[in-house]
């Protein structure tokens, strides 16, 4: 149950940061007041299963596939087609593509975002309305299971591999949008660096 809470609460930060870098412009003075996709901790251990990596279905395939749409994560931003710029953060970049196709199964999605640290893939960030919400999350169980979820955090599910994590939130308030989040556990450690001194710096300011 410690672990739950401890899990839950390093969630709910992450999700502010990306919050910082996701949101408009013309909404920054806003951003505080809301929560979008975090990184989920790294602290649980994947659940071995018998299934193939290959295989959707487990945490394996989530390690698997180390990436979104054939597109591994580490992939230098200078190896995609039709990005635009979204949030520039100096070291960390956020990036939406102009040509995106934003079906995913029966899921049809809002935005796509991919989160570049250094030049180098990230994360992607999938937003949803609340339409879309069930039928996105059942694809993130179908694919990499039926996730972890957090004592009092009945609308969070989080998984996470050996190489990769991901993580589902809805939100609950009255846009009710929800986001699914999939992004590789080393290329976080220099997110979480440079974020800090950012943040750090920002402190300075105060």
């Amino acid at each position: 149950m410690t672990n739950n809470r401890y899990a839950f609460s390093i969630v709910a930060v992450l999700a502010c940061v990306i919050c910082i870098l996701c949101a408009p412009a013309t909404a920054q003075t806003t951003t505080a007041q809301n929560t979008t996709m975090g990184s989920p901790t790294l602290s649980t251990q994947p659940v071995v299963h018998d299934l193939p990596a290959d295989v959707p279905g487990h945490t394996e395939f989530l390690d698997y596939k180390d990436g979104f749409r054939g597109v591994k994560f580490g992939t230098s931003v200078k190896d995609f087609k039709n990005l635009e710029l979204y949030h520039d953060r100096g070291a960390v970049k956020v990036y939406r593509k102009t040509d995106e196709d934003l079906s995913i199964g029966t899921a049809t999605a809002t935005n796509i975002i991919y989160v570049f640290v250094h030049d180098k893939f990230y994360a992607v960030s999938i937003h949803a309305d609340g339409r879309n919400g069930s039928s996105l999350l059942k694809i993130f169980q179908a694919a990499f299971g039926a996730g972890a979820h957090p004592e009092g955090g009945a609308s969070q599910y989080f998984w996470t591999g050996k190489v990769a994590s991901a993580h589902f939130y809805e939100d609950e308030g009255p846009n009710h949008e929800c986001r699914g989040w999939i992004g590789n556990n080393e290329l976080q450690k220099e997110y979480e660096s440079i974020m800090e001194e950012l943040f750090t710096a920002a402190a300075k300011q105060l």
